[in-house]
C-alpha cells in the first residue's frame, strides 16, 4: 500500500509551484513516450492548461513515438493551437527517437519544431489499426483529410508544405539533418537546454508570440495516475483498502460487484458501439469504425443480410484481422 500511494502521489508534487513563489522563468515539459492515445493527448492537453495558468514561458514536448491514433492526434494539435498565450516547443529526443506518422503532425503543428541528432519523423500515412493500408473510397477520403490536416498546419508556421503533404500521400520521411535542410524544422540541438537558447528571441506564427526561454528552468511534469494508467487513483486505492479491511478475499467480490471491464486493449473494445463505413458482409468483410480507428470487420452471423453504410453495430469479438460485429439492439 505505502509503495503505491508513494508511487502515485510523487508525481502530483513534482515541480508544481506556485507562480507567486517563482524565482526564475520556467519552461514546463512534456514527455510523450510510445503511441499516441487519448490518455496522452489528456496530459499534453493537461500541462499546457497548466503553463497558461502558471505564466510559463513555453511549454516543451519531448517525443519519441511510432504513431497512434489520428482523432488524439488532432485533439494534442487543436490544445496545443489554441494556446494562444504560451509558445510549444517540440524536441525529438534522444538520439535515435523517431516523430513518425501522428508524431509528425504534432511537430508540424507545434511554434518551435527541433529534433536531436540522429533522430528522424515522416511516414504519416494513415493506416488502419492492423498497419494496413485503408482500401477504396474510405481510403482516399481519409489520406485527404490527413494531407489537408497536416499542410494546414505547416503553412500556419511556415513550414515546407510540399513536403508535409508527401509525408501523408508517399509515406516521406526525413531524418534531422534533412529535416533541418528541407525547411520542416527550425533547430537541431543535443538537449533541451541548447532548444531554448537557440529558440530564444524568435516570434513565432501564427501566433505572434517572441520567445524568452534562454537560462529558463525546466519543469518536469509527469502523466498523473489517471493519465498514465486510464482510471483515477481513488479506483486503485479504494479497492485495496477496503479489502485490507474486510479480507482478502473481498476484493474480488469487490471487482465482480463493480464490473470494471477492460480499459486497454483489443479486449476492452468488447460491446463498444461503432458505425458501419463499407458494406460489411461474409465471407468478404468490410469496414467499420469503432474506438476512433478504421477496423476491417466480419458480421456475426454468416447468413445474415449485408450491414449497410452508417448502420450502428456492435463489436462481439475478434477473428484473426478482423472484428466482429452484429446489429445493435434497438
Amino acid at each position: 500500500m505505502f509503495l503505491i500511494l508513494t508511487a502515485a502521489c510523487a508525481p502530483m508534487s513534482c515541480g508544481n509551484r506556485a507562480p507567486s513563489q517563482q524565482s526564475e522563468p520556467e519552461v514546463f515539459v512534456a514527455r510523450v513516450d510510445g503511441e499516441i492515445d487519448g490518455r496522452v493527448a489528456e496530459y499534453v492537453g493537461r500541462v499546457i492548461s497548466d503553463a497558461e495558468d502558471a505564466n510559463a514561458r513555453a511549454v516543451a514536448v519531448t517525443l519519441d513515438t511510432p504513431g497512434g491514433r489520428l482523432d488524439s492526434t488532432q485533439e494534442m494539435v487543436e490544445d496545443i493551437s489554441g494556446a494562444g498565450e504560451v509558445p510549444v516547443i517540440t524536441y525529438v529526443t534522444p538520439q535515435g527517437a523517431q516523430a513518425a506518422s501522428a508524431g509528425t503532425f504534432i511537430v508540424m503543428g507545434s511554434d518551435v519544431a527541433a529534433m536531436a541528432p540522429q533522430t528522424r519523423l515522416g511516414a504519416a500515412t494513415p493506416v488502419d489499426a492492423f498497419g494496413q493500408d485503408i482500401p477504396g473510397v474510405m481510403g482516399e477520403k481519409v489520406r485527404n483529410d490527413a494531407a489537408a490536416l497536416i499542410t494546414g498546419l505547416a503553412e500556419a508556421h511556415g513550414r515546407n508544405e510540399a513536403w508535409a503533404e508527401s509525408a501523408v500521400r508517399e509515406a516521406a520521411a526525413l531524418d534531422a539533418t534533412d529535416a533541418l535542410e528541407r525547411g520542416v524544422i527550425e533547430h537541431i540541438e543535443p538537449d533541451l537546454k541548447a532548444v531554448l537558447e537557440a529558440a530564444d528571441g524568435a516570434s513565432v506564427q501564427p501566433k505572434g508570440l517572441t520567445l524568452r526561454t534562454a537560462g529558463a528552468a525546466l519543469v518536469q511534469k509527469p502523466p498523473s495516475f489517471r493519465e498514465r494508467f486510464g482510471v483515477p487513483l481513488y479506483a486503485i486505492v479504494v479497492p485495496l483498502v477496503l479489502a485490507a479491511l474486510i479480507g482478502a478475499g473481498a476484493l474480488f467480490a469487490i471487482f465482480r460487484t463493480r464490473r470494471w471491464r477492460v480499459s486497454t486493449g483489443r479486449e476492452g473494445m468488447i460491446g463498444e458501439i461503432g458505425t458501419v463505413r463499407r458494406t460489411v458482409s461474409s465471407p468478404s468483410g468490410g469496414m467499420v469504425f469503432v474506438h476512433g480507428e478504421l477496423w476491417r470487420a466480419l458480421p456475426e452471423d454468416p447468413g445474415s443480410p449485408p450491414l449497410e453504410p452508417n448502420a450502428d453495430v456492435e463489436v462481439v469479438g475478434f477473428r484473426r484481422a478482423f472484428v466482429v460485429v452484429r446489429p445493435t439492439r434497438q
